[in-house]
């Protein structure tokens, strides 16, 4: 039995813009007729749980935001239920060099409109005081990494995390997968579109290159070439990570460590909760405690 766990997030914004056209008498964006979205919605979905071969109804995993707490707390008081509290994305407290996303992004015209069709349609989770993307890490974790679920997300983040993972094709961006990933992964040898990879190597590579998109700066002066040169023959996440420390210190000077944990912290993908469904965040191997 295979679960597609798609990243609903990737599907808001994809399915709607790809939900507008450009009026030819004001040359300005339009949107199409909703029942039209809703359609190139359901396609992409079924499209995912085909290339995955899923047998189960796919999960679909939304980023809470407050809009859409108001909207899930109104239900739960239906229901008689207490509400939940607002939690913000824990990355945006760790961040201190710079704040993190530090930028803006204009939703489609229909966004709302898709976010609740897919929580009326299918089954839905939803993160709070983290991203979806750390959600469908956890869910991926709990199941065993093996061939029961896959990560649908064509965000590379998410390639960190072991498991069967799928990517599908769109503009610019080649379908990946589907692809077993193993814990310790591996390192393609870079291009001038970057620096792909898998694993804890993408990892670390991504603790030397940083990651623009999010604005996190990752290692001062460090790049793609750097992270590839250091990282594509360790073979042990001690080694993956004694090799990025070294290059902390050496550029960093005495506070290095604390600065290394911002940038594992936001980079890393929550893949457990503690007992109070707080996510844990990036721990170092060497201050790991052994069972």
């Amino acid at each position: 039995m295979t679960t597609a766990l798609i990243d609903g997030d990737i599907l808001l914004y994809e399915c709607g813009f790809a939900g507008e056209y450009k009026d030819e008498e004001t040359g300005e964006k339009a949107p199409k007729n909703f029942e039209d979205v809703k359609e190139i919605l359901d396609q992409r979905i079924l499209e995912i749980c085909e290339a995955v071969e899923a047998t189960e109804r796919p999960l679909i995993f939304l980023t809470g935001d407050e809009r859409l707490l108001k909207s899930v707390n109104k239900e739960r008081s239906r229901r008689g239920e207490e509400a939940l509290p607002w939690k913000p994305n824990f990355r945006f407290e760790v961040a201190k060099s710079r704040p993190y996303k530090e930028r803006t992004s204009t939703k489609p015209y229909h966004y709302h409109n898709l976010r609740a069709y897919l929580r009326s349609r299918y089954k839905v989770r939803i993160a709070w005081g983290m991203e979806a993307d750390d959600l469908l890490s956890i869910h991926q974790v709990l199941s065993g990494c093996g061939q029961d679920t896959v990560i649908c997300s064509r965000d590379k983040d998410l390639r960190i995390v072991p498991g069967l993972h799928y990517g599908w094709e769109c503009g610019l961006q080649a379908e990946f997968g589907p692809e077993l990933v193993d814990e310790l992964g591996y390192l393609n040898e870079p291009t001038k579109s970057g620096l792909k990879g898998v694993g804890l190597k993408f990892f670390y590579a991504q603790m030397i290159m940083g990651d623009g998109t999010d604005t996190i700066p990752g290692l001062p002066g460090g790049g793609k070439a750097l992270a590839y040169k250091s990282l594509k023959d360790c073979g042990s996440e001690e080694e993956l990570y004694e090799t990025t420390a070294e290059l902390y210190r050496k550029k960093i000077g005495d506070s290095w460590a604390d600065y290394f944990q911002e940038q594992a912290s936001l980079l890393w993908m929550v893949q457990q909760l503690d007992e109070e469904g707080n996510p844990i965040l990036y721990v170092p191997p060497v201050h790991r405690q052994v069972p």
